[in-house]
């Protein structure tokens, strides 16, 4: 049987549950007027692909001492489509197109990551 005191904190607790998703519905409802992606390799920059204003398919090949990776731009999202590591798991990874997601090769030491070039805040959108 349920007393007065755990019915109350039951509720408490899934009350508190929801407080992540309204965390992360705000943080995530930011507009971005400019998306770009940073290749990086070994820790540093190799290029820096605009993808905000990017259309059509582009396949950008990296040929390192590591290996080499093939990179495709596809409208504004970006994916790694070859490679000739062992794991091939940097293939795995589905197109990105959002601040914050990467793909990752261990092996050739490479890092495509999406930024963001600035932020428009709610208030101000169109």
């Amino acid at each position: 049987m349920l007393k007065k005191w755990d019915i109350i904190t039951i509720i408490f607790l899934i009350c508190l549950s929801f407080i992540p998703e309204l965390v992360f519905g705000v943080v995530m409802n930011k507009h971005y007027n400019g998306i770009c992606a940073e290749v990086t390799i070994d820790g540093k920059l190799y290029r820096t692909i605009s993808l905000s204003e990017h259309r059509g398919n582009e396949q950008i090949n990296i040929i390192t001492p590591y290996g080499y990776n093939t990179i495709e731009v596809k409208d504004k999202s970006i994916k790694v489509i070859d490679a000739d590591c062992k794991d091939k798991i940097c293939l795995r990874s589905e197109y990105i197109s959002e601040p914050g997601q990467m793909i990752v090769c261990l092996p050739h030491k490479l890092i495509i990551e999406i930024k963001s070039t600035d932020v428009v805040p709610d208030s101000l959108r169109c």
